[in-house]
């Protein structure tokens, strides 16, 4: 790994180079080489690692119950969920700079934005997609089912610093969709079903999964910002309708 550029971490007004050989954990633990906030119980003991792959740097959830967000160079934010037990690991790689690295805490949110050394000849050279990203195997979506899985992830969809990672409530979807409560729920939960059925870990439980739900279909990019523009214009169609 010796032709891999160094990584920049920034992160509240200060800098730490990264070479290949090194790596860097971060969370509200003492022990993490960054220590983010240790009263702040919103935040994982050890919510990350910064690391050096085959290919290139990469971000690792750590985290066995809360996902971290990644902020791309357009401001698109996509969860890196928890990894299933006993699964691959949840990782990300660094394949585009800068990089941002949201760890969603009860105080705070704190961001770690991630750059390849420009001064690095390396440095313009992006990581090929690591093979052991997090994947699954979606079904086809109907129209229908999808502009409730929009509404549901608007917040998600929404560009930094607007992006609000927290699913919209059943109520919320069915008012601005002018739908039954028990309409939504139906269509959210027949995906959930069909997702499952697919091999998707993590939406197994019967109690609400509407967070999980919504970072598996941003993290597999089934749903993107552009899809705000489509609810829009359905919407308005449905009105002259």
């Amino acid at each position: 790994m010796s032709g891999l550029a160094d990584l920049i971490v920034e992160y509240d007004g200060t800098s730490r180079v990264l070479t290949s050989a090194e790596a860097l954990t971060f969370g509200r633990d003492a022990s993490c080489d960054l220590c983010l906030d240790s009263a702040d119980l919103g935040v994982s003991r050890i919510a990350g690692r910064l690391s050096a792959t085959g290919s290139g740097w990469a971000v690792t959830n750590l985290s066995r119950k809360r996902p971290l967000h990644i902020v791309d160079p357009a401001g698109f934010g996509v969860p890196l969920p928890v990894a299933p037990e006993h699964g691959s690991p949840s990782r990300r790689s660094v394949d585009a700079s800068p990089l941002t690295v949201l760890v969603v805490g009860e105080a705070w949110t704190y961001a770690l934005v991630l750059r390849l050394d420009p001064g690095d000849p390396t440095g313009d050279i992006f990581a090929p997609i690591d093979e052991n990203r997090t994947r699954t195997q979606l079904p086809q979506l109907t129209d229908r089912r999808r502009e409730v899985l929009v509404a549901m992830t608007a917040g998600y969809l929404r560009p930094y610093p607007y992006y609000d990672p927290r699913p919209r409530t059943y109520q919320e979807i069915a008012d601005e969709l002018r739908l039954a409560k028990s309409t939504v729920v139906k269509r959210i939960e027949q995906v959930r079903l069909d997702l499952v059925e697919a091999g998707v870990l993590g939406l197994e439980k019967e109690l609400d999964a509407r967070r999980a739900l919504c970072e598996w279909l941003l993290a597999t990019r089934v749903l993107t910002p552009g899809d705000l523009e489509w609810l829009k214009v359905r919407r308005a169609a449905q009105d002259r309708s």
